[in-house]
Order: C-alpha cells, then sequence, then structure tokens
C-alpha cells in the first residue's frame, strides 16, 4: 500500500512546486532616475511595495439560453415587422396610385359638367346635359375632388 501512495504524493508534490512561480507577487519600485518600475523581482537594494495582481474575469457565456431565446423571438419579430412595413408600403402606394386616378377622374368631370354642353350617351350618340344634371354632376365632382385630391 505503501507503494502505491508514494508516487501519488511525489506527483502532487511536483505540480505544487512548478504552480509557485505562477502565483508570484509583483514588485513596485521607485529607480534612481524617478521612474516606477514593476518587476516579478524585487530590487536588489531601497525599498519597494508587494501588489497582489487580481486575476482576470472567467470566462462565462454572454447569454443564458432564455436570453437566447428571447432575442431570436426579437429578431423574429423585428423580420416580420419588416414584411408587414413592405407590405403596408405597398398598400399605402397602391392607394396613393388609386387617389390620383379618381382625383383626374373627379377634375374631368368637373371639366365636362361646367365646359360642355352635350354628352355621349351608352349608345354612343350625344346628348345635351340638362339643368338638374349639371348641377348634380357639378356638385359630385366637386365632392370627390374634396375627397381624392390633395
Amino acid at each position: 500500500m505503501r507503494n502505491k501512495i508514494q508516487p501519488v504524493l511525489t506527483g502532487m508534490l511536483c505540480s505544487l512546486l512548478l504552480a509557485t512561480p505562477a502565483l508570484g507577487a509583483t514588485y513596485k519600485w521607485i529607480d534612481e532616475d524617478g521612474n516606477v518600475v514593476y518587476s516579478q523581482k524585487p530590487p536588489p537594494e531601497g525599498r519597494y511595495e508587494s501588489i497582489r495582481i487580481k486575476p482576470g474575469p472567467r470566462n462565462r457565456p454572454t447569454e443564458s439560453k432564455s436570453e437566447t431565446i428571447t432575442n431570436e423571438k426579437l429578431l423574429q419579430d423585428t423580420g416580420n415587422k419588416r414584411k408587414d412595413d413592405k407590405k403596408i408600403a405597398a398598400e399605402m402606394q397602391k392607394n396613393r396610385k388609386l387617389r390620383q386616378d379618381n382625383c383626374a377622374k373627379a377634375r374631368k368631370q368637373l371639366e365636362i359638367y361646367t365646359v360642355y354642353t352635350r354628352v355621349k350617351d351608352d349608345k354612343g350618340g350625344y346628348r345635351r346635359i340638362t339643368p338638374q344634371e349639371r348641377e348634380a354632376g357639378t356638385s359630385e365632382a366637386k365632392q370627390a375632388i374634396k375627397d381624392f385630391c390633395d
């Protein structure tokens, strides 16, 4: 039994001796020129200060699994919002074009009812506009211009 423990103890002692320099102290002193010097060995003579250096932060994941899921959901929502924004922009463009067309038609209607005395009927022939038709058509066209023209 003694023979089995001895190599283990020897290995532990060697590893302890090898790890000691890694835990060495840092020294700070001022040399004869007035410069501050940092070293792992103390100066041969004179005053010095022993400094303990704090270890850096451990590497750890920046996000937990729940944070990752939340970020993925946020990214997905942002992607969906962009798609929705594109759909909305396309719909608004379509509506803008439709309003412009309706505005142009309303202006043409107003021109017809204020300038011309005859209009084409459904059969392709021309007929005179009655004063009642002119008044109704003019007010309809003006209302449409108010609704569709900016």
